[in-house]
């Protein structure tokens, strides 16, 4: 038997041998920390999560453990045609607005007791590449695809992830590259009747880089949602309307020592909340099958960027939104505007002081019922449009040390002592003691590589 297989193994030998392959590349991501509330005692309650984002800002309002653990391999380099594998985990603590975080065996219950293998665990990515010797890129499977977040707030304003194929950064002449996917939305229990599984097919084209001015660029961005349901389901409510995203970006680089980048993004339909900051992370991600109708669409604009000095660094975020559409809580009609700056002074290559300042408000018809202080006076029903607002403010300073001071330098260690305070900050909307504000401490370290 073994005899037989030696002729198959000289052929895989030899076949791998004919290309030179790289060594398998290892980067990844993780943030973990430790914080007490000075205030009420018990846990931390953090406005921002992962998913939501943090509109104050994220530093010093970060209640979970999350790391990504990511492998590429490439597989085959010849004759400027390369193939490569990849691959990311995820693991995380459990989310919420609340600290969860145990010990270094908490994990998800199986039935009761604890497990092992962590509280949410996921492939993130699993997908393969093919790199013409044009450069442009086939791809298919699993993947992050072509996000763009602000780093401060962890609010991904472009983010159409998921399973699907396509192919990424065409050249076109000297106009910067193109690129195509189609990636697949899913929804299982849509209605009442959980008749699974509902589907939107999002076609995706960009066309990034094209060049202005000296350091200046522009991206243009469309994403169309074809939903597709089936007889039952559209009798149970669901409903197979199109919507669609579109986004222009300018980015102005070498902008004193860093850049700045100004979108405006629109969406219809099931991509309407557009429109929404609280609730409107990720957007193109999901296509909100209960906000599908004729007239929904929102508008976002947002400007951000980085000054970096020798002495001194400013990372800053400004946001605005407006949703207009049927009556919804997740993403109800009106306005949402943040303000987040950090500014970081560099003591010397090795440590920095870091302080950050946010402001949230949001104007639409649910948003009263939390500002009156859960009294119900303005409830959603019996709301006061004229007074229908809501904010909350964020203020954290830390000490923080990393290799070198600039801003995207990592690993960094942060001690810091952070105050949340606002309408949102009530027990209404909290749950807990009736506080208006929160002074909390802790440490963290962030890193990426």
């Amino acid at each position: 038997m073994k005899a037989k297989w030696l002729p198959i193994s000289a052929a895989v030998a030899l076949a791998l041998g004919s290309f030179s392959a790289s060594a398998v590349d290892f980067h990844g991501y993780f943030r973990a920390g430790v914080q007490n509330n000075l205030t009420n005692g018990g846990a931390v309650y953090c406005f921002g999560t992962g998913n939501a984002g943090h509109l104050m800002g994220r530093l010093g309002d970060e209640c979970d453990t999350y790391a990504e653990l990511a492998l590429t391999q490439e597989v085959f380099n010849k004759a400027k045609n390369k193939f490569t594998v990849n691959t990311l985990v995820a693991w995380g603590s459990e989310e919420g607005n609340w600290d969860k975080q145990g010990n270094s065996w908490q994990g998800v219950t199986n039935g009761g007791g604890t497990s092992w293998s962590g509280q949410r665990a996921s492939i993130r990515e699993a997908w393969a590449g093919y790199t013409l010797p044009m450069g442009a890129q086939i791809w298919a499977g699993k993947r992050f695809y072509q996000r763009k977040d602000i780093h401060i707030l962890d609010f991904y304003y472009l983010n159409d992830s998921g399973t699907g194929a396509g192919v990424e950064n065409i050249p076109v002449g000297n106009l910067g590259q193109a690129s195509f996917a189609v990636i697949k939305w899913s929804n299982d229990g849509v209605g009442t009747t959980g008749d699974k599984a509902r589907n939107v097919y999002k076609i995706d084209t960009r066309w990034n880089g094209i060049p202005l001015w000296k350091d200046a660029s522009l991206d243009l961005a469309m994403i169309w949602g074809l939903p597709s349901t089936t007889d039952s389901q559209k009798d149970d409510g669901a409903s197979s309307n199109s919507g669609v995203i579109l986004m222009a970006e300018y980015t102005q680089g070498n902008f004193f020592g860093g850049f700045n980048k100004l979108s405006v993004s629109y969406g219809t339909d099931g991509f309407s909340y557009a429109g929404a900051l609280n609730g409107g992370n990720h957007l193109g991600d999901n296509y909100i099958p209960g906000e599908v109708e004729s007239d929904a669409w929102g508008l976002r604009v947002i400007d951000w960027g980085l000054i970096e000095q020798d002495k001194w660094n400013l990372g800053y975020s400004f946001m605005g939104a407006y949703r207009h559409g049927e009556e919804n809580w997740t993403h109800p009609s009106g306005h949402d505007y943040s303000f987040v700056i950090r500014p970081a002074y560099k003591w010397s290559n090795f440590t920095s002081t870091v302080f950050e300042a946010g402001y949230y408000v949001s104007k639409n018809n649910w948003a009263a019922s939390w500002g009156d202080g859960g009294k119900g006076e303005y409830a959603p029903g019996k709301h006061n449009p004229d007074d229908s607002h809501v904010d909350a403010y964020k203020f954290t300073l830390a000490q923080q040390f990393s290799p070198m001071t600039t801003f995207w330098a990592r690993p960094s260690i942060r001690f810091y002592v952070s105050y949340l305070g606002g309408d949102l900050m009530n027990k209404a909307y909290t749950g807990q003691d009736d506080h208006n504000g929160e002074v909390s401490i802790g440490a963290q370290a962030e890193a990426w590589w």
